[in-house]
């Protein structure tokens, strides 16, 4: 699905977790295609009553001021314009598809009363699980470019100190090589670590997940336990942990990978946070299984 309309399905389904208004206020249509062609109709025109209607008092949440640009829902439009139908499940529900990838809106056409209606709460779930897939497959990704990045890094001596070595930080010390990531200097190598991954501030979650660099790894990683950091020096291998920064909500796997390069996955369950802050090695034991990267 194009990154817009990604952009406009989690504007849309966020806001449905939060739609618990009445549905009086709501139009009740005589089918779902003419509730679908309500809704594409309202958004092409950026039409507040017409929303209103279509989607009752909360289309605001559903449709966030601030949230979803011009530029979402004119792909939205496109899509629709290339191709659109109604996806029936049972005799109660139905889904609005959209494009050639058959894209479907989060939130379902319902049956209410004689007609049909658009019903927002329901489309809380499927937000949760659209989010989490989203999250947890850009982990993975982060993971394996942390991995190739590393790598890259230890090529180069870039204290000039005659030691080739990994980097123990993601972001550089301003003015210094010493992290994966440095902004653009004229006249020096980019860093391993692009912006996308490297522009976040210290702490700050990237798609929904934290990340911490682990220095040693214990029994059950390949080799055995043994630490990373000689002499000050992180020479001898390099891990990381990726854990949702809200589990259950933006994420709900954790990810571990060392210099080896395999994505290991564990969900760690409502403690989460406190149990990926607390791990110090790559320590994959029996619990934790290697994780379906795709395209690997």
């Amino acid at each position: 699905m194009p990154i817009a309309l990604r952009h406009l399905a989690a504007a849309t389904i966020a806001a449905a977790a939060l739609a618990c208004g009445p549905a009086s206020a709501q139009h009740v249509y005589p089918s779902p295609e003419a509730a679908a062609q309500a809704f594409a109709d309202a958004l092409a025109r950026n039409d507040v009553g017409a929303l209103h209607t279509v989607l009752g008092a909360d289309w605001r949440r559903f449709v966030p001021a601030g949230e979803v640009d011009r530029e979402d829902i004119y792909a939205f439009l496109e899509a629709w314009a290339r191709q659109h139908k109604i996806i029936p499940e049972g005799n109660d529900k139905a889904l609005l598809s959209a494009g050639d990838g058959d894209w479907t809106l989060p939130v379902p056409i319902v049956k209410a009363g004689s007609g049909w209606r658009f019903d927002p709460r329901a489309g809380a779930d499927v937000m949760r699980t659209r989010r989490i897939g989203r999250n947890e497959l850009a982990a993975m990704q982060a993971a394996l470019a942390y991995f190739d990045a590393q790598r890259e890094y230890a090529r180069i001596d870039h204290d000039k100190n005659g030691v080739l070595e990994y980097a123990q930080k993601v972001v550089s010390t301003p003015g210094r090589h010493d992290g994966l990531y440095w902004p653009e200097e004229s006249g020096q190598p980019p860093s391993p670590l692009g912006p996308v991954y490297g522009g976040a501030k210290a702490g700050e979650a990237y798609h929904g997940y934290l990340f911490r660099i682990l220095k040693a790894q214990g029994p059950n990683a390949p080799g055995g336990a043994y630490d990373y950091v000689i002499g000050g020096r992180m020479r001898s291998g390099f891990g990381l942990v990726a854990w949702p920064a809200h589990y259950g909500e933006s994420g709900v796997t954790t990810f571990m990978v060392n210099h080896d390069g395999v994505v290991y996955e564990k969900d760690l369950g409502p403690g989460t946070d406190a149990a990926a802050r607390a791990m110090k090695r790559f320590d994959p034991d029996p619990s934790w299984r290697k994780a379906p990267v795709p395209g690997v």
